[in-house]
């Protein structure tokens, strides 16, 4: 029903266009007024794709993706930021020894981290996960220890920065933002940025990808799904990839 209707826009739409074109022409009687009134009901529902294209495709190529500006060896984990203990455990990234963190509900920092021996009294229990993947790690003599630690022995290297930022480009609602961020505590240096572009393609791709999904879908660059961790272990090499 949808997409009948959108079809029916359009054809009406063209329908417009060429009447508006033959009365400039049949006003002026001029093949210049002619070209100048086509061009103008083409460019109405065309422009900001013509515009926005390209810019996007510059700023993808340029602009998206992650950003290193400095990179650290032997990095045995990081600060992770503020975490509720609802969803414990926090497991350490594949290559590093533990995340810290600071728990939500008490404002005490926590560093999380494997071992092998299921019986210490800091495991983080399976609770009503029992067949997840910490539950299957815990039953083969493994877990997760929780331990408090004070707010100066919190790993330097901070990826907790969480909130969106974003340059807006008027009027082609196309957006550079910002996702990730990595910096030092100590000195407060930006060690990396990691950018997407997130455009709408232009307000007649935002229709007809409406017709399927009911909603306009955005098209966007700078994310690699297939490796989403790829700021981290870029920026922060872990202990045994920096002895490579």
């Amino acid at each position: 029903m949808i997409g009948l209707m959108v079809m029916g826009v359009f054809l009406a739409y063209i329908l417009l266009s060429l009447f508006i074109v033959w009365m400039a022409y049949k006003v002026f009687k001029t093949k210049k007024a002619l070209f100048i009134a086509l061009l103008i009901m083409i460019l109405i529902p065309t422009w900001d794709v013509i515009i926005g294209k390209p810019i996007y495709n510059y700023l993808c190529k340029n602009k998206a993706g992650v950003h290193i500006y400095k990179t650290v060896d032997n990095v045995e984990g990081f600060y992770i930021g503020e975490r509720s203990k609802r969803y414990e455990p926090y497991e350490p990234y594949e290559g590093y020894k533990y995340v810290d963190y600071k728990e939500k509900e008490s404002g005490k920092y926590y560093r999380s981290y494997w071992v092998d021996n299921n019986t210490s009294k800091n495991c983080v229990p399976i609770g009503k996960a029992k067949y997840g993947d910490y539950a299957k790690a815990f039953h083969h003599g493994k877990c997760i220890v929780k331990k408090e630690i004070s707010e100066r022995d919190v790993s330097r290297w901070d990826i907790s920065w969480n909130k969106k930022e974003y340059t807006k480009i008027f009027p082609l609602n196309l957006k550079i933002v910002k996702v990730g961020l990595i910096k030092d505590s100590i000195t407060n240096e930006t060690l990396s940025e990691q950018f997407t572009i997130d455009w709408n393609g232009g307000w007649v791709y935002g229709i007809l990808s409406s017709i399927e999904r009911g909603h306009p879908e955005n098209i966007f660059c700078g994310i690699d799904y297939s490796n989403v961790f790829e700021l981290e272990y870029k920026t922060l090499k872990s202990k045994k990839e920096g002895e490579k």
